[in-house]
């Protein structure tokens, strides 16, 4: 195991059991890997068009793309929110809902759009809940390996977001034995988030981290 992929594992690590109770630090983290990860799938194309070659360039494209990531996430937080929530519902609704209505076609594609503006509107609302799904669904991706290195390396060759989709109704082969561990994971990180709240460890985690559990609902005074 690289250290990239120990790297994203652990991230999604925290994300996952403490998304929602370090609030800012955790949409900084997702914004890092999404720039991160749009830099390493771009890094060739943005590379060749300016003539520029070589390890360090890439790196250097990696590194920016992450770090924009992470900044323009901190500036605009609640649309910072909205964008991954967009992401995770157009997910939801291409790979969960629309199997029920249909195998493929226009209305496929319409009710993942409809999802991803639902999954949108709901975490620009109530910021707080829809972060701690959000970073547990993001976590458990990652922690899981349903999205590891080689995916985004199959992404950069492709130049397409295909390699990095996968069903979260899957399974996964652990020691010979298939289990669901996205699913398994993503509802641990839900619990263990939502237990932080509950037994008001945020609020203890907020005077060792300053500015963790700051991200609250619209219209939520604490």
């Amino acid at each position: 195991m690289d250290l990239v992929t120990i790297g994203l594992v652990l991230a999604g690590l925290v994300l996952l059991l403490f998304g929602a109770a370090i609030s800012i630090y955790a949409v900084a983290l997702m914004g890092f890997l999404i720039g991160a990860g749009g830099g390493y799938v771009l890094a060739p194309a943005l590379l060749g068009a300016f003539g520029a070659e070589g390890l360090v360039g890439f790196a250097v494209a990696v590194l920016v793309g992450g770090l924009l990531g992470a900044a323009l996430s901190y500036v605009a937080l609640s649309f910072a929110t909205a964008v991954p929530a967009f992401v995770v519902g157009a997910f939801l609704g291409l790979y969960v809902v629309t199997p029920i209505f249909t195998d493929g076609g226009l209305i496929r594609w319409l009710v993942m759009i409809v999802a991803g503006i639902v999954g949108a509107v709901v975490g620009f609302t109530l910021t707080k809940y829809a972060l701690v799904f959000i970073t547990a669904f993001v976590g458990a991706a990652l922690a899981s390996g349903e999205v590891a290195l080689a995916d985004f390396t199959a992404a950069q060759a492709a130049l397409s977001p295909q390699p990095i989709l996968f069903d979260p109704l899957g399974s996964t082969t652990v020691v010979g034995v298939e289990v669901p561990l996205f699913g398994a994971l993503f509802v641990l990180g839900i619990l263990s988030q939502v237990g932080l709240f509950k037994l008001g460890w945020v609020a203890k985690i907020g005077t060792v981290v300053p500015g963790a559990g700051l991200v609250r609902s619209r219209g939520e005074k604490g």
